[in-house]
């Protein structure tokens, strides 16, 4: 990150706030204080105190303003940008704790095998059945080396080589992650690689891989196109990319569409003329989160004997949150794109 001595001198509970000023005002609302305390809870339980967060921010001239209103000085600017990119809500800082909870967690290996079939130390929305599906249409093949764009612990990547036999890089933002990664993958390192990225500044060699997959990655780049053409020129000709998202129905969109192409990666497929089949699975993600959060409820004492219900407790409140009401009213759909590079 950018101005990193800045960076250590702000307590938790300063960056917090700045980065929620940045988040209100990059989206047009007024940056009262009870309204960054209304929308404080998308950091749950990793809240700070801001009681003296307002002040201590005036005092280093980064906000301006008053409680009905704050603004961010010059100086607060590209620090408030910065910090809001990094962390914008709780699921930074869940991260920083789940690869070092869940790789002692027997809990979470029951969970994995109820949940998703199989435990590969993965965190996603994607079940084995899903997984081995995208993989019959990649028809990777041992020689071939494939992209793995959010690989998180480096579990599927794992999977890809053993079941396939083919080479994989993964790719993920987290340091933690790619460190859990390494260090479970050290005895494969002549098939799997991983390294630390970002989607929204993806700099590797052109013309590299046989195929990509991103799994739920690509949600938070800042400009889809870019991102998507990045991606598209470490393919090699002849090649594939699996791009597989959630997508919440919108009341405002265009119904001369199909729902499938109202998407943020559909419209950037179709900006940059590219050649790409939708698969929907939607039917099949319908039975995930209820099975998630079921599992999450009934394996809850066992992770709090090992001190880590963190991991279900936020299974839960996404699927009562988000998923299940959003699933039940037919308002989240589950597409892949799978996209043929020329």
């Amino acid at each position: 990150m950018s101005n990193s001595n800045n960076f250590m001198a702000l307590s938790e509970a300063e960056i917090q706030v700045l980065a929620s000023i940045e988040e209100a005002l990059s989206n047009g609302i007024i940056a009262s204080r009870k309204m960054l305390e209304e929308r404080s809870d998308r950091y749950w339980v990793f809240k700070e105190d801001w009681t003296n967060a307002f002040i201590g921010l005036e005092g280093r001239n980064l906000i301006s303003g008053n409680d009905r209103g704050y603004e961010l000085t010059d100086i607060g600017r590209p620090l408030a940008k910065d910090y809001y990119s990094e962390r914008p809500d709780l699921y930074w800082y869940f991260y920083q704790k789940f690869y070092h909870l869940a790789e002692s967690s027997k809990a979470h290996s029951r969970f994995s095998e109820i949940v998703f079939g199989e435990d590969r130390f993965q965190e996603g929305q994607v079940d084995m059945k899903c997984f081995d599906d995208l993989l019959f249409r990649l028809q990777l093949k041992p020689d071939q080396h494939l992209l793995d764009l959010g690989c998180g612990a480096g579990g599927l990547s794992e999977y890809v080589f053993d079941k396939q036999g083919s080479s994989v890089t993964g790719i993920d933002y987290s340091e933690f992650a790619i460190r859990t990664a390494c260090k479970r993958a050290k005895h494969k390192q002549q098939k799997l690689h991983f390294l630390q990225a970002d989607l929204n500044a993806l700099s590797l060699p052109r013309n590299t891989f046989d195929a990509a997959i991103s799994i739920d990655s690509i949600y938070g780049v800042s400009d889809m196109d870019k991102t998507i053409s990045s991606i598209v020129e470490t393919i090699k000709p002849g090649g594939q990319i699996c791009i597989l998202v959630v997508h919440r129905i919108k009341e405002e969109r265009d119904i001369s569409f199909p729902e499938s192409r109202n998407t943020r990666v559909a419209t950037s497929l179709d900006n940059l003329k590219l050649r790409y089949d939708i698969v929907d699975y939607s039917d099949l993600f319908l039975d995930f989160w209820p099975r998630a959060r079921a599992a999450a409820v009934s394996l809850r004492d066992e992770y709090v004997s090992e001190g880590a219900e963190l991991i279900c407790d936020l299974w839960i409140r996404e699927a009562d949150e988000d998923f299940l009401p959003g699933t039940e009213a037919g308002a989240i759909r589950r597409y892949l794109y799978q996209i043929y590079v020329d």
